[in-house]
């Protein structure tokens, strides 16, 4: 076969340029014509390939750069004649795409705002994204992360049947070092690094990305003892100067040696006692894989694709999202001084074993070759892409037909709004809600435009929200189906169908009587303490991952209790968030939009007959210190809670002026008068 493999830039060093050598070599070994099309080569050429190296201007940022590429790429490769064209970055015209970049629109764009959406590189790198993913596309991608693939569904409603799942990867030049203490006392040697010493280990060209940061920080939080004996590594291609001003800043600047990109990467895993990896963003992350083959423990972020086989193989800490310096501070010292790498060490060197974790490069030659195949028999036949409704369906409800036969689905009505309705329908036997959208009309997209906020035009947010929450490990509501059509905005339809929580209640209604009958008995007040520290958690939780929820009341919290021992248990219970359909997502939540989440909480609580020390402890595990911290800043977060709170409660007193209006405030009103006690 006549194969294109298309490559921006080739570097030794990074990830995503071992993999395309090592597809590369796999495919020539099998007897196929191989031509390179990259931008930039750096390094060994290898032998037998034709290497178009497609140099222009390097005016302009990366995007610029990239499209100048393309183009040049695309006239190249339209006048050869490819039984497949393989892309390793993301560009319109690909036959195959080696997935190992994380999604764009799903990861990177909302972490800035909405007028972001407007900047040539937004439109650039949204567009190639869309080439490849969009349901129109043709292009198969070979998936190297099913956490990812998910992502790109999520956004793009990517067929499944175009996805082709590889196993994780491992280069057999990356096997662990046999001899591993010769080698070990050899380059610390170099390095200047102390046997008895800790050496911590940062390895990934992109710093930003992969948060050096983040590792600076909590290598300065060592105590005094432990930082003297530490040292931190850093082994990438990439500038060090902004991390090196922020090391001197922290005051740890001497601990750090940047060494650059390297080649002996078995032999520094080999070295180090411990691998820190807090990345922001990482589709994969192979040298998590590589260093637990190594038999180096890791300290990674859940963000990352194979994150899971620090878990599987126990071989480390994961740090959960959102991301919390403090508990990433707190895991790197736990693993400074316990005796856990010790036995990280050994199940990693176990788990590197398996020699399935080596198998990437001839998956993915089968593949490519399956798909040229494929594409050959095809190519003389006629192809009409029509834009249907983007329609997702779970299994179990796949026969419930089109888009139009859906929105117009019959059932108990639950919920009926201007543009907007809720119906509860049964399906083999189970129960289902159907919220269906309309069309908001131009009035009230304008409206919210003129507040500068994005208008909510259909079931979107909430599809986006129930996957953003599931991500965080908050319990929502299950999707079981999600559509969309595309068209005037003001009259978009769409629809998300969820499962029903059976036997739940709301949160409102299951604590209406506390103030008749406030929970005195020992297992009452234990299920009390743990539904306030579920509450406050849960918006800890939302607003340190850049969301909130905009309709934050305990009527849109669902109870589902259960017992044990004939009491209610936590245990046993299950708190779900639910309405998601105004929630927003962006790098941070803004300090307002806090305020009025909490308020939310404080307001519908208000009748509950709480009490201060309740009302503390949610403070307490919100802000996630002590009371003594949590008053004393010199913040006007809590007041202004309290004053939102009080202002939505006496706007409903107004509107139900039968309710008598208590007097209502926080603990931090007069906190400058009372004495903080723990609670």
């Amino acid at each position: 076969m006549k194969l294109a493999l298309c490559l921006y830039k080739y570097f030794p060093y990074g990830g995503l340029q071992r993999d395309f050598l090592r597809i590369l070599k796999e495919c020539q070994s099998r007897g196929h014509e191989v031509s390179v099309y990259t931008s930039e080569w750096q390094g060994e050429k290898p032998e037998n390939i034709q290497l178009n190296v497609l140099k222009s201007s390097r005016v302009g940022g990366n995007h610029v750069r990239d499209r100048r590429f393309f183009n040049q790429m695309q006239k190249a490769t339209n006048q050869e004649h490819f039984d497949a064209i393989v892309g390793f970055n993301k560009m319109p015209g690909l036959d195959v795409y080696y997935g190992a970049d994380f999604c764009y629109l799903g990861r990177t764009a909302p972490q800035y705002g909405p007028f972001y959406r407007l900047t040539p590189r937004y439109h650039h790198l949204y567009t190639f994204e869309r080439a490849v993913f969009s349901r129109e596309s043709r292009t198969e991608i070979l998936s190297l992360s099913e956490r990812e693939k998910s992502v790109y569904q999520q956004y793009y409603g990517t067929p499944e049947e175009r996805f082709h799942l590889l196993p994780p990867t491992l280069d057999l030049d990356r096997r662990p070092i046999a001899d591993r203490k010769r080698v070990s006392a050899k380059l610390r040697s170099e390095l200047g690094v102390n046997a008895s010493d800790v050496l911590l280990l940062f390895v990934g060209s992109g710093f930003k990305t992969k948060g050096l940061d983040r590792a600076i920080v909590a290598l300065a939080s060592l105590p005094k003892d432990a930082l003297d004996k530490t040292h931190l590594i850093v082994v990438g291609q990439d500038q060090p100067t902004p991390y090196l001003r922020l090391a001197r800043k922290l005051g740890v600047g001497e601990r750090i040696k940047f060494l650059g990109g390297r080649m002996d990467i078995p032999e520094l895993l080999a070295a180090g006692d411990l691998l820190i990896h807090p990345a922001y963003m990482e589709n994969t992350g192979t040298i998590l894989l590589e260093a637990i083959a190594a038999g180096l423990p890791v300290i990674a972020t859940d963000v990352c694709g194979y994150a899971g086989h620090i878990k599987k193989a126990d071989a480390g800490a994961v740090v959960p999202s959102p991301f919390d310096q403090k508990l990433l501070n707190k895991n790197l010292n736990d693993a400074l001084i316990t005796s856990n790498r010790e036995h990280w060490s050994a199940n990693g060197l176990g788990y590197g074993a398996q020699s399935s974790l080596y198998h990437m490069p001839q998956t993915a030659a089968n593949a490519i070759e399956s798909i040229a195949m494929k594409n050959k028999q095809s190519r003389n036949k006629s192809q009409h892409a029509t834009v249907e409704p983007w329609v997702y369906l779970r299994h179990d409800l796949d026969n419930l037909g089109q888009f139009e036969k859906i929105m117009s689905l019959d059932g108990e009505i639950f919920r009926e709004a201007p543009g907007r309705k809720t119906v509860r329908f049964k399906q083999n036997k189970r129960n289902y809600f159907l919220k269906t959208h309309t069309g908001v009309g131009w009035q009230e997209i304008l409206k919210n435009l003129s507040y500068l906020r994005l208008p909510v035009l259909g079931a979107m947010n909430e599809w986006h929200g129930a996957h953003h929450l599931q991500r965080l490990g908050i319990d929502t509501l299950s999707i079981a189906g999600y559509g969309t059509a595309s068209g005037n905005p003001a009259r978009r339809q769409s629809f998300i169908i969820t499962d029903e929580i059976t036997n739940a209640q709301s949160l409102e209604e299951f604590c209406s009587h506390w103030k008749q009958n406030p929970p005195r008995r020992p297992h009452e007040v234990r299920f009390k303490r743990w539904l306030i520290r579920q509450l406050a958690q849960t918006a800890r939780r939302l607003h340190h991952s850049g969301a909130n929820h905009r309709d934050f009341y305990l009527v849109h919290f669902l109870l589902q209790p259960g017992f044990e021992n004939g009491h209610i248990s936590s245990d046993k219970s299950r708190l779900a968030v639910i309405d998601l359909h105004r929630m927003q997502l962006r790098r941070n939540t803004p300090k307002r939009w806090r305020i009025k989440d909490v308020a939310g909480l404080h307001y519908s609580s208000m009748d509950l007959g709480l009490t201060r020390r309740d009302l503390l402890r949610f403070m307490k595990i919100y802000t996630q210190s002590t009371l003594r911290e949590t008053l004393g800043q010199k913040s006007d977060f809590w007041p202004r809670v309290n004053r939102r709170a009080i202002r939505l409660y006496q706007t409903e007193q107004r509107r139900a002026p039968s309710v008598k209006l208590a007097a209502h405030s926080t603990p931090v009103e007069n906190h400058h008068t009372d004495r903080v006690r723990s609670v």
